[in-house]
């Protein structure tokens, strides 16, 4: 994901090898204030950028 022209997030789809959480987003990678020791899982794109927004507000 990009803010400004910057990289903040890599993000990868999670595939059938993750059972339940296939489908879902993981953040891989956070840079700044997105960078997180516990990266979460999200639902969704949309659940994932809004919760990315939310750190660089």
């Amino acid at each position: 994901m990009f803010h400004e022209s910057f990289l903040v997030a890599v993000l990868v789809r999670l595939s059938d090898e993750h059972g339940p959480e296939a489908g879902k987003w993981f953040l891989e990678t956070g840079f700044g204030r997105v960078d997180d020791p516990n990266p979460p899982i999200f639902a969704d794109l949309e659940e994932a950028q809004t919760w990315i927004t939310s750190r660089l507000a």
